[in-house]
């Protein structure tokens, strides 16, 4: 096949799948469907539009195992298709397999060039990337025996959540804030690898640890060992005379059963003053793990947050709501937050996490069809970019053979710069009701 008989080819494969018809296309498969699709693919193993429709139905009929069998030989004709990683990723979820499925996903939005199925695919791997951090925490604790005799990278720390005293309950967000900003002020300087807050939030769930208080030695250095971490910081979060705030915290190393060290720590100050407290301790954390900060170091992790005490609850809200798992409700506050304070840069981006996470996604089994709608918009894509940069003698040739509709579209396409042709491929192939 000459250079202008493949490209015609796929130009005219790209439009007619986009032209094709309605989202009912896009459902699966009836099973009386499949053997045909089964013969398609058979005869042509390049067929990527037909192997998403047979691996779609392959899932809803929970064949599962030959929907990958049958996607990992498409892969290899086409590493980088968009529908493929997308389906990848979809069966991965169904294999429980989140880590892979984050993967796939990311390598999806390294493309950058699906803009219409991006806030999907980024919900998917929100989600996909908290059931990852569970099943790691699931899997540590039936690793339990085996992760006492390892010895965790001596620059990890956890940070977990601070035990709130007080008689008014208001201030008990703090306690969570006070965790989250730790974490962000140790990892800031990448001097030292900081444990997720989700995923230590997850390990306290498992192990039952949020009405219990501070836990001893033994219990935060088994924490670490599970978590890889060579240092847990704990610690409790006091009120005193309504507006001081007393904070105890102890450094733990992570050891042998039984040979636990822990380093305490305290500091105190007015509550209007709390910024200025948690950096403090942020930097005799530094000081305890042995981390000499240089001077533009010490800047970085001095910046505030934000000044505003209001703003700093309604974040801790959202972090609450968001640890039950209602980001609904933690977007809610997060927002709160923002609006309290608009350079609060944190409650910003938790604010973005919390929305896409609210948002229905597809199940499982219809979110196949994003598969599909993803390589069709790939190939359109391609297609264009292929005919821009042709020889105009080859695109001629190649507006020649096609009809006048697909000629006229094409045309202004090529006239357009790489965002407006994305904008002209949705409104052609997808309609102002954004239907396929």
């Amino acid at each position: 096949m000459n250079v202008s008989h493949y490209t015609t080819v796929l130009v005219f494969s790209a439009l007619s799948a986009g032209c094709a018809g309605s989202a009912t296309d896009l459902e699966p498969p009836a099973p009386a469907e499949i053997p045909a699709l089964e013969a398609r693919v058979g005869s042509d193993s390049t067929d990527i539009e037909a192997g998403l429709h047979l691996a779609s139905g392959y899932r809803e009929a929970g064949r599962v195992d030959d929907a990958r069998e049958l996607v990992e030989s498409l892969t290899g004709f086409a590493p980088d298709d968009p529908g493929l990683l997308v389906m990848q990723g979809l069966l991965a979820e169904d294999a429980g397999d989140y880590d892979a499925a984050v993967g796939f996903y990311q390598d999806f939005m390294a493309i950058g060039e699906q803009t219409p199925l991006l806030e999907e695919v980024e919900r998917r791997l929100e989600v996909a990337r908290l059931e990852a951090l569970r099943a790691d925490v699931r899997d540590a604790l039936s690793r339990e025996s085996a992760l006492a005799q390892t010895e965790p990278d001596p620059g990890t720390v956890g940070i977990f959540p601070f035990v709130f005293e007080g008689a008014d309950p208001q201030y008990e967000p703090l306690s969570l804030v006070l965790a989250e900003l730790l974490t962000t002020d140790l990892g800031i300087t990448g001097r030292l690898t900081v444990i997720e807050r989700t995923k230590i939030q997850a390990l306290v769930n498992e192990l039952q640890l949020g009405e219990s208080g501070r836990v001893e030695e033994a219990t935060a250095a088994r924490s670490g060992r599970l978590l890889g971490s060579a240092h847990i910081v704990q610690g409790r979060f006091r009120i005193q005379e309504v507006t001081r705030v007393d904070v105890d915290a102890s450094v733990v190393t992570v050891g042998p059963p039984g040979q636990e060290l822990a380093d305490p720590l305290a500091t105190q100050d007015e509550i209007e003053r709390f910024l200025e407290m948690e950096k403090r301790l942020a930097f005799a954390i530094y000081d305890e793990l042995g981390v000499q900060l240089t001077p533009a170091e010490r800047e970085l992790v001095n910046e505030r947050q934000t000044e505003s005490i209001e703003a700093l609850l309604a974040f801790g809200r959202g972090l609450a709501a968001a640890d039950a798992g209602d980001f609904g409700q933690a977007r809610q506050h997060y927002a709160e937050a923002a609006a309290l304070d608009p350079s609060f840069a944190l409650a910003r981006t938790r604010l973005n996490r919390a929305t896409m996470l609210s948002v229905p996604r597809p199940a499982l089994r219809a979110a196949g069809q994003i598969a599909r709608q993803a390589h069709r918009i790939g190939s359109r894509q391609a297609a264009v970019r292929l005919l821009t940069n042709a020889p105009a003698s080859m695109r001629q040739r190649v507006l020649a053979n096609l009809g006048a509709q697909k000629r006229a579209v094409l045309a202004e396409l090529l006239g357009q710069d790489r965002v407006g042709q994305v904008i002209l491929l949705e409104l052609v192939f997808r309609g102002p009701g954004g239907q396929e």
